[in-house]
């Protein structure tokens, strides 16, 4: 039997807000903006599975539209929440619980009739959206997503809860190790997100402003105090992490997941130390050279230590200390370099979509401004055309010149970072 296409479809325009959630040490029940506010529209809550519906309860007939949607749906059970302290038993531990971090099993779906509150998603970079529902607001949740609920400062909502099956609300929460891994996460990435092992926004990876003092490449160099650079904010530049132990006889497979997620063909292991590398002085040279690449740069450490710096929004340079279970990955047309650290040691894996090379074009060649991949690259993360700096900044724009290419032999395994 065909089934027929549903007649109430998710709305992708309405009176529902939401914003990008500013993690700040007030009350969850505030609106936790950022100043300017950072909005999200309907149109981009669908893009990461949330649907809507604004049905007007003040509507005589409203209930016609929730039955409608429900057979659609195939919701068999609901049931009526009000929360309240007056009227909500255990209120205190149930406003705690709700605003721990989970997921479910099957769809959340929630229609308030009554009052307002605040659910909080996580969007592609595992950072909070908060949506602010209200009265007439319908909201559906996808399983295995991760969210959390909390009332504003009316400090009350009411609202009906759907369900396919029994009425029952059953939270897995994050902190549970097993999350990650349940079936029902592992469908929501594949389906919404198009991979099942998304890039950190938290771990152990360490970043700061560089400090351009005179003292070897190899040192630190930190402001006095230090200024870190957090995992998100380099992830707004771009910069993918994750932190996998390569302890774990089973790293691999995470490896092996990634590789096939983002269509990682080839690989190649480089083993940077001067007992080992040809011509090492020289070519710790040439990876210190500020450079972009017509093509992401992947890097899995195995074992060892070492910086890459990259450029930030105003041209200046963070460092990222990169250490074993370390996978990075660099964006093309990013401004970067590469240096041993003093441990003057780091073996990493390199992954590639084609064949194992490492192009670097020289950003003091003065062409690299005006190529493709690093015009890409500055309208997707800065928001601007490069071509529009200054020319002290961005240098002549000439045809693009011919890039260094280092061959592919064993010896650039053993050399290119």
């Amino acid at each position: 039997m065909v089934q027929s296409a549903p007649t109430l479809l998710p709305q992708t325009i309405g009176p529902l807000k939401a914003w990008k959630f500013n993690p700040t040490d007030e009350d969850q029940r505030e609106l936790h903006q950022y100043s300017p506010n950072q909005e999200v529209t309907i149109a981009e809550l669908a893009q990461i599975g949330v649907l809507y519906w604004n049905i007007d309860v003040s509507d005589a007939k409203y209930e016609d539209k929730v039955e409608t949607i429900c057979a659609e749906r195939q919701y068999k059970n609901r049931d009526v929440i009000n929360i309240r302290r007056e009227t909500l038993p255990n209120y205190d531990q149930k406003i705690k619980t709700f605003f721990e971090e989970h997921i479910h099993e099957d769809e959340e779906i929630r229609f308030i009739l009554e009052g307002s509150g605040f659910f909080d998603v996580r969007d592609r970079n595992d950072e909070w959206i908060r949506v602010a529902a209200k009265a007439s607001d319908m909201i559906i949740l996808p399983a295995g997503m991760y969210h959390r609920f909390t009332l504003d400062t009316n400090n009350h909502i009411k609202a009906m809860r759907l369900f396919k099956e029994d009425p029952q609300w059953t939270p897995l929460n994050r902190d549970n190790s097993t999350t990650d891994s349940n079936k029902f996460r592992l469908e929501y990435l594949k389906n919404v997100h198009g991979a099942t092992v998304l890039p950190q926004i938290t771990g152990p990876l360490l970043a700061w402003r560089f400090n351009e003092t005179t003292e070897d490449q190899r040192e630190l160099h930190q402001f006095t105090p230090n200024q870190p650079v957090s995992i998100p904010e380099l992830a707004k530049l771009g910069v993918l992490y994750w932190n996998i132990d390569v302890q774990n006889e089973k790293y691999m497979d995470t490896v092996e997941t990634i590789c096939s997620e983002r269509k990682y063909k080839n690989r190649d292991v480089i083993n940077i130390r001067k007992e080992t590398l040809p011509n090492y002085d020289e070519k710790i040279k040439t990876f210190f050279e500020e450079h972009i690449h017509e093509d992401e740069e992947i890097r899995f450490i195995l074992d060892g230590s070492g910086y890459f710096d990259i450029r930030d929004k105003n041209d200046s340079w963070i460092r990222v200390a990169a250490k074993a279970s370390d996978m990075i990955i660099l964006p093309a047309g990013m401004y970067h370099r590469f240096t041993l650290d003093t441990g003057n040691y780091i073996k990493a894996m390199r992954l590639f979509k084609e064949d194992p090379q490492w192009t670097p074009l020289n950003r003091a060649d003065g062409t690299t401004q005006s190529n493709t991949f690093r015009v890409s690259y500055v309208k997707e993360f800065h928001g601007v055309s490069p071509l529009k700096r200054s020319s002290e900044e961005a240098g002549d724009v000439e045809p693009l010149g011919k890039a260094v290419k280092v061959g592919e032999t064993d010896q650039v395994a053993e050399a290119a970072v």
